[in-house]
């Protein structure tokens, strides 16, 4: 009887197979890394009123996580001989860790969760399976280039092939731009911080019943570290470290805000 998982181990050896894995691996890598700093460094040099930081510990654990995903996806995809199977191999890898990603981000790990997390990872099954093509041709076009006879040409055509994966990495990380209900909940924010030394009409919008030590930093420089909130939808995460080490959190709608600052909390 003929056994579907020996025959694809037969029909290539791993040295053929890893001329297809090691280039579709590695332009995962690349991409994976170009979307997240594209992603961080966006907003901070297009909001240039606004005080944005760089959280470097979320910049690197999302590039560690995410290039080991697109490079896992990458060689999955050019293990296969056959095009359909990388290309659904990579996909299923892909919607996999992006299941455990929405579980991660639920909080808790109950059935109910894990569940939810299949549940809202599966309608991007093609999105998936996209990548995964796009990572395998990728490498497949490393290779056509590599089969070019004139050195010059290779040179110049590696370097055309490099820049297009930089800038498929690049484009959905720039688009990842902050919108403009979240720009306006931080300026609202931020001039409130500002105008609270000078203006004590301002100070009920502050949360100083929550965190009345708040009062001493006033006037002392800080700088905002934002994210998508974790609880809920049309929020976000807001960390204020203040240049005098006091640090707080606060969760800050951008959806029929109210203008006041109430949901804080000392720390990270």
């Amino acid at each position: 009887m003929n056994n579907p998982l020996s025959n694809a181990l037969k029909q290539e050896s791993l040295p053929e197979r890893g001329r297809r894995m090691l280039p579709a691996a590695a332009y995962g890598v690349l991409a994976a890394w170009a979307y997240t700093l594209a992603f961080h460094f966006v907003n901070v040099y297009t909001f240039p009123d606004l005080p944005l930081g760089l959280d470097w510990a979320r910049l690197l654990g999302m590039g560690l996580g995410f290039s080991a995903a697109f490079g896992l996806a990458g060689a999955i995809a050019g293990w296969f001989t056959e095009e359909y199977g990388g290309i659904v191999g990579g996909g299923a890898i892909i919607t996999a860790l992006l299941a455990v990603v929405f579980m991660f981000s639920g909080g808790a790990a109950s059935a109910t969760l894990t569940l939810q997390s299949l549940l809202m990872a599966l309608p991007l099954v093609g999105m998936g399976m996209l990548v995964a093509w796009g990572l395998r041709r990728a490498g497949q076009i490393h290779l056509e280039i590599g089969r070019a006879p004139d050195a010059a040409v290779r040179r110049k055509r590696l370097a055309g092939h490099v820049v297009t994966v930089l800038l498929v990495g690049l484009t959905p990380g720039i688009l990842g731009r902050m919108d403009l209900p979240s720009e306006r909940a931080l300026t609202n924010f931020h001039q409130l911080l500002q105008a609270a030394p000078s203006d004590p009409s301002v100070l009920p919008r502050l949360p100083l019943r929550q965190l009345p030590e708040l009062e001493n930093h006033l006037g002392v420089g800080y700088t905002f570290y934002a994210r998508n909130a974790e609880v809920a939808a049309g929020a976000l995460d807001v960390t204020v470290r203040f240049d005098d080490g006091f640090t707080m959190t606060c969760f800050l709608p951008v959806v029929d805000a109210s203008g006041f600052i109430t949901d804080c909390t000392v720390g990270e």
